[in-house]
């Protein structure tokens, strides 16, 4: 609009005064020209004077009198009229032969207005419409992702109640499906440990009824029959003794492997010998060598260190090798391997025994396993042996295992990082 009223006004400083002829509305947009004259302080509109209010024109006066006051030749700005609405104007301010006159240059904003409010109502009616969609897209997106948890909701409360027989579903989202996972190999787990629980309980308390009926009954007979015999009584005190000594050896595994698996009794590592270490074992066995005909093979490496709790390793070896004296054939021999590869070691305790099953080879580490009441033993023990050598070994990270065959006896084997002869010498020194 001030381009339009540059041009008028270069049109009229051409022609040294303002005549009608350069005076024309635009009304496509809404542009509209006034031309005021001042006739001794009054002002009159001599063009463009049809349809206007006298608040109206008091305002265009308005805008005449600011110009004229201030001796200025232009000014624009934003108005409103006596209904509101708003309009931008230019006006220009001319001296012919001491004459004043003004041009003034008008554009309704109504049309604006009505745009602005139109798209008002339809922004309105968008965001409603939007805000309705998503919050039903919400609902549906909140249902299908909260209806798998309240199912495993459910199915944990099931599962609390004792049924063992649940199975966790996470449905179709990734996170869900890595929950229910987790939860189901949980409850396996959970499981499995309730039965091992109820198994160790059985099984202990058979063990620990069977000492203490032998001590009762023994300790009756002596009071009762061999009190004053000191050939019986001898006989049956050596009895009492020796369940005795059964009872305190249970107790003790029983402790052992509690500490264990709690954690409670962290391994003390330092520098082992495990070649003369796992010699001075085998030479515990003697007695069973000697007196009940077995034979105990050995093939071991020299110098073989490693860095372990000696103590514990110690309980590992004699356990694997008891076992295997235990469950080794009719030839009762059992062969003991210690090699030596590059930085590992392998320790290998093979029978030559009935062997293991294929559906117990890989429970006889996690619960206790009773002996046959018809297998003898040679060497004592208390059915815990291979929980307490799988705590151990797995306290100390040491990849372990049994490769064995019904009726070709079991290879029991543990695999040990050896330390090297500079690293020895300089933890020695």
């Amino acid at each position: 609009m001030n381009l339009y009223a540059d041009l008028i006004v270069t049109d009229i400083q051409e022609g040294d005064t303002i005549s009608d002829e350069y005076l024309t509305n635009l009304n496509d947009s809404d542009i509209y020209m006034y031309r005021i004259v001042d006739v001794d302080g009054q002002f009159y509109i001599t063009y463009g004077d049809s349809n206007l209010t006298q608040e109206e024109k008091r305002l265009l006066f308005s805008i005449a009198g600011d110009l004229n006051v201030n001796k200025i030749d232009s000014s624009s700005g934003e108005s409103s009229n006596s209904d509101g609405v708003p309009f931008f104007y230019t006006a220009r301010r001319f001296v012919n032969n001491n004459t004043v006159e003004f041009l003034l240059l008008v554009s309704s904003m109504a049309s604006v207005q009505d745009a602005v409010d139109v798209l008002r109502n339809q922004l309105i009616f968008v965001v409603v419409i939007v805000l309705i969609v998503s919050l039903f897209i919400s609902f549906l997106l909140a249902d299908r992702i909260s209806r798998p948890i309240d199912d495993m909701s459910a199915v944990a409360e099931r599962w609390a109640k004792g049924d063992e027989t649940v199975l966790f579903n996470g449905g179709s989202y990734t996170e869900m499906h890595e929950l229910a996972n987790a939860l189901n190999k949980a409850k396996t787990e959970i499981n499995k440990s309730g039965k091992l629980q109820r198994d160790l309980m059985a099984n202990v308390s058979h063990d620990l009824k069977t000492p203490l009926t032998m001590i009762k009954a023994y300790a009756e007979m002596i009071r009762d029959i061999s009190g004053e015999n000191k050939e019986k009584r001898d006989k049956h005190t050596q009895v009492i003794i020796d369940e005795s000594d059964r009872l305190a050896l249970l107790v003790n595994d029983i402790l052992s492997l509690s500490k264990l698996q709690s954690q409670s009794d962290a391994p003390e590592h330092k520098i082992v010998n495990l070649s003369d270490l796992v010699e001075t074992i085998i030479l515990r066995f003697d007695g069973v060598v000697l007196e009940k005909g077995y034979v105990i093979e050995r093939h071991i490496d020299k110098g073989v260190y490693v860095f372990v709790d000696e103590k514990k390793i110690e309980e590992v070896v004699y356990n694997l090798i008891g076992n295997a004296v235990n469950y080794t054939g009719d030839d009762k021999t059992v062969k003991v391997f210690l090699s030596k590869k590059d930085n590992v070691a392998t320790l290998e305790i093979i029978d030559s025994g009935v062997g293991i099953s294929d559906d117990k080879i890989d429970t006889i580490w996690e619960r206790y396993l009773r002996y046959s009441e018809t297998h003898h033993r040679a060497v004592k023990g208390t059915g815990l042996g291979l929980s307490i050598v799988k705590a151990i070994l797995e306290a100390h990270n040491l990849e372990y295992g049994v490769v064995s065959k019904e009726g070709l006896g079991s290879n029991f084997y543990v695999v040990f990082n050896v330390l090297s002869k500079d690293v020895v010498g300089e933890i020695d020194g």
